[in-house]
């Protein structure tokens, strides 16, 4: 028996390694247009592009992994069914449940792995992307525009850009609208720019070319200013602080498990202290008891949030069991080990895997499921399915002589 196991798991190593790849090539694909993008329009040096892929690559392989066992078990199994060996075996009087130890096993340590990756890996690798796109963007500050939409990142200040050049970035036809102190917006319009970053005085400098600058006179408001000018510098000011506070702030997925429980924690004890506020006297102002109900739901929106991400983080591990025992009875009732079958057999499961996973997380997010029953359901409904299927098999109701 232990010459069969070590059969089976040499025969899943392979396509394992072959599905891991080729999906994660698959789902990176739109990722590297993006890059591609870096390095030809934005003129991103190809150094800090690689990082950015390097760092991408962690929640791929994330969501690979468990696909990838499925494809594996199905090409394996799907084989042995077609080359009537799992009815040899069947015919030595060994059950088709014998052959899932091996399987399960395997399952059971890679789902381990992806968690311990998932946990602690992934969310290292989100944090590191998230600074690196912050750098990128404040020695690109053109990176942060988009055509024909006001960007408003900068205080005081909203621009919108027509055109932006893809060779060289520059800005073609500028609309400025610029709060002044005195309270009249300041209109500036330019047939082109350029945005450079002042990184020593915390700005981002603005050069314009070819433009005019509108204002109506506070003094004055009959009175109406127009000014041409041939080139024009405007240094767009940003917070430090702020942006400071945005590197080292960490959202749902740049934390572990314990960081989000730790925070759940604290803020359950804010919640607890709002309720003690909310019903320990009667004299609060009716929009007093009002800011705090509504502190009350958002601090709870927190909580779920962080337990779905918790959830989730276990739930997307547990599929790698889930889709051992699904594949296998799948694979004996399909007969096809090509990689074509098994790959298309598989992504049908998955997407409705990840259209369960995302619908639940919405469910969740609005208080209409538990955090755990969203991000389980989904193992829960395939696993019953894979269980009943297995049975089915194991106790002979389906069974297929071998072709005379």
């Amino acid at each position: 028996m232990r010459i069969l196991d070590r059969y089976l798991l040499r025969e899943h190593g392979a396509p394992f390694l072959l599905a891991l790849s080729l999906l994660t090539f698959i789902l990176l694909m739109d990722k590297l247009f993006e890059l591609i993008n870096l390095i030809i329009g934005k003129k991103v040096p190809i150094i800090t592009v690689l990082k950015v892929f390097g760092l991408s690559l962690p929640y791929i392989v994330a969501m690979t992994a468990p696909m990838a066992v499925l494809v594996a078990v199905l090409m394996v199994f799907g084989r042995m069914a077609q080359d009537n060996e799992l009815t040899a075996l069947k015919s030595s009087g060994l059950p088709l449940l014998r052959l899932l130890l091996a399987p399960l096993a395997a399952g059971l340590l890679m789902a381990a792995a992806v968690f311990l990756f998932s946990d602690r890996v992934l969310p290292e690798a989100n944090h590191a992307l998230k600074n690196l796109m912050m750098d990128i963007h404040q020695t690109k500050p053109a990176l942060n525009l988009k055509e024909n939409i006001f960007n408003s990142d900068f205080p005081g200040y909203n621009i919108m850009v027509r055109r932006i050049e893809p060779g060289n970035s520059r800005l073609r036809d500028i609309i400025i609208y610029e709060q002044t102190p005195a309270g009249s917006p300041r209109i500036i319009l330019a047939e082109s720019g350029k945005l450079e970053a002042v990184i020593a005085r915390s700005a981002v400098r603005l050069q314009l070319v070819n433009g005019q600058i509108h204002e109506a006179d506070p003094r004055d408001p009959g009175r109406y200013h127009r000014m041409s000018f041939r080139t024009h510098a405007i240094n767009l000011p940003y917070d430090a602080g702020q942006v400071a506070q945005i590197r080292t702030a960490r959202g749902d997925r740049e934390m572990t498990s314990a960081m989000m429980r730790a925070n759940v924690a604290r803020i359950d004890s804010a919640i607890a202290v709002l309720a003690t506020q909310l019903a320990g006297t009667g004299d609060l102002p009716v929009w007093r008891r009002d800011d705090l109900r509504q502190e009350i739901v958002n601090r709870t929106g927190d909580i779920r949030r962080y337990q779905v991400e918790i959830q989730k983080k276990l739930a997307i591990p547990g599929a790698c069991v889930v889709f051992v025992l699904l594949g296998i009875p799948l694979a004996a009732l399909t007969r096809r080990g090509g990689m074509g079958a098994s790959f298309g057999l598989s992504l049908a499961f998955f997407t409705l895997y990840y259209l369960c996973l995302v619908g639940g997380e919405e469910l969740a997010d609005r208080q209409l499921l538990s955090p755990w029953l969203a991000m389980w359901a989904a193992n829960i409904i395939l696993g019953s399915a894979g269980a009943a299927l297995f049975l089915w098999q194991n106790f002979e109701l389906r069974w297929r002589r071998p072709a005379p």
